[in-house]
């Protein structure tokens, strides 16, 4: 799967996302589901690997705070282009909980809507299919002018 990064590069996706009931063997970068890092807590924060958690639109931020040390990614869905709840997931994860790993926009994922989606805090996108990756970068710049401070996406690992 390729990815565009908010700094427009494209780039290979290097974690591979695991079923609930599926080992993670000897994967160095791993997404798991909400369900399955609540139950697998310990064996999942205590190794040697990248963490990442997919969460739905309707999941509350805050189910995921008690994890966030031990995540890099946080996939969030767009599950049509016209429900924005995963806007605000991303704005609360970098403003209130100041998480400064990877978030990650899946789904419906369009390019209008990109440009916005890196304001709210998300530094790569899977983009929807059919999607012209040309016309994905120029979004980037397409606006200039903002009346609301862009989120400091630069924090330190």
């Amino acid at each position: 799967m390729t990815l565009l990064t908010s700094s427009s590069e494209v780039v290979e996706d290097a974690w591979v996302r695991l079923a609930d009931d599926e080992v993670v063997g000897d994967h160095k970068n791993v997404i798991v589901s909400l369900g399955c890092l609540k139950q697998q807590q310990d064996d999942l924060t205590g190794m040697p690997f990248n963490l990442g958690v997919e969460i739905e639109p309707d999941v509350d931020v805050e189910d995921i705070v008690v994890f966030l040390d031990h995540l890099q990614l946080i996939v969030l869905q767009f599950k049509i282009f016209s429900d924005g709840r995963a806007f605000s997931q991303a704005r609360l994860l970098r403003d209130r909980y100041t998480f400064c790993g990877d978030i990650r926009a899946v789904g419906d994922v369009i390019c209008d809507q990109l440009w916005f989606m890196k304001r709210s805090g998300f530094n790569q996108f899977e983009l929807a299919k059919g999607e012209d990756l040309d016309l994905a970068f120029q979004t980037f710049d397409q606006i200039s002018i903002t009346y609301q401070v862009e989120l400091n996406q630069s924090v330190a690992r």
